[in-house]
């Protein structure tokens, strides 16, 4: 960790809020530091979760001697149009309702951004990664939930505020439905969620359920309808928006024995390739959830340029008052 002992920069405080763990890592000079810390979710599922994040933010502060400026929060769900409330995250309810960047912002005494973590994600590989001179870029993820977003023009494009949170995405299929999902909606069939509800129903472990396949046709058969489920999703996701290029990643991807090769097979019988003659140019994400530490800075810069322009305006008006 040499690179933390004197950060020259603005330091940026990166937190992953994922369904299973809370990742957190620095981003200075456009470029991430050298630490990573997690922690368990379930902090944030009893209690003021606030309160517990805060805490955390606190044990990373006093174990770096670094305070930073600037906390950008990755958030599984949907945002506000304020970009402050959180309106629903699915695998962390606690959340929901919660105005989390002031809450967060006035406990710590600094500025707290929010993200979409898909976005947030999507926005790294854009910047550092595979992506990195591509547009028109679809990304879905797959983790304990499912997420999409979309890069064209070098912007991530938002609709109303959630465009692509495709985990809710209306979907029926057959299989095993975790336990609190909407039994409709693709993160019930297509998430890791999904996946550990697969797992449970033939009692191996999840770590090492696609390699377990192999012993159990039965379990091969939910597996082959898994896959074939995120295929659909990525068709779909791609279908509505016309990428140029599709990145894939979260979690589930990285696991052991993951099939990649036939989830692009089935992937290229979803999408609309011989009727459009497009080309299929499919990415794995090359940072994994590390991404979101690239991607941080370029939400900070977003974040400025609409305070400038906002100054901007009021301005203006005062000027035009006057």
């Amino acid at each position: 960790m040499d690179n933390l002992q004197t950060p020259v920069g603005e330091p940026i405080l990166v937190i992953d809020m994922g369904g299973t763990n809370i990742k957190f890592g620095y981003s200075c000079n456009g470029q991430p530091l050298d630490f990573r810390k997690l922690f368990s979710t379930d902090a944030l599922r009893t209690g003021d979760p606030i309160r517990a994040l805060a805490l955390m933010v606190e044990d990373v502060v006093a174990e770096t001697a670094i305070t930073p400026q600037t906390i950008v929060v990755a958030i599984p769900g949907f945002i506000d149009t304020d970009g402050d409330r959180i309106l629903h995250a699915a695998n962390i309810r606690s959340l929901d309702g919660r105005r989390l960047g002031d809450e967060l912002g006035g406990r710590m005494g600094c500025t707290v951004l929010l993200e979409r973590d898909s976005i947030l994600a999507l926005m790294g590989e854009t910047r550092a990664g595979v992506a990195q001179g591509a547009d028109h870029v679809l990304g879905v993820f797959f983790g304990t939930g499912v997420g999409a977003a979309f890069m064209t023009d070098g912007k991530p494009f938002r609709g109303s505020g959630w465009a692509l949170e495709i985990g809710l995405m209306p979907f029926l299929a057959e299989g095993p439905v975790p336990e609190g999902v909407r039994p409709d909606c693709l993160e019930a069939h297509a998430s890791g969620r999904a996946l550990q509800a697969i797992a449970g129903r033939h009692g191996v472990p999840i770590d090492s359920i696609f390699l377990a396949s192999g012993h159990s046709p039965l379990l091969a058969d939910d597996l082959s309808r898994f896959i074939r489920h995120q295929a659909m999703a990525v068709g779909m996701a791609g279908a509505m928006v016309s990428p140029a290029t599709i990145l894939l990643g979260g979690g589930v991807m990285d696991m052991v024995g993951y099939p990649r090769e036939t989830l692009i097979g089935l992937i290229e019988d979803h999408l609309p390739l011989s009727e459009t003659g497009r080309r299929f140019d499919l990415r794995w994400s090359r940072h994994g959830w590390a991404a979101v530490l690239h991607g941080a800075p370029a939400v900070v810069t977003e974040h400025r340029g609409r305070a400038s322009a906002q100054s901007r305006v009021i301005g203006t008006v005062g000027v035009s008052s006057s």
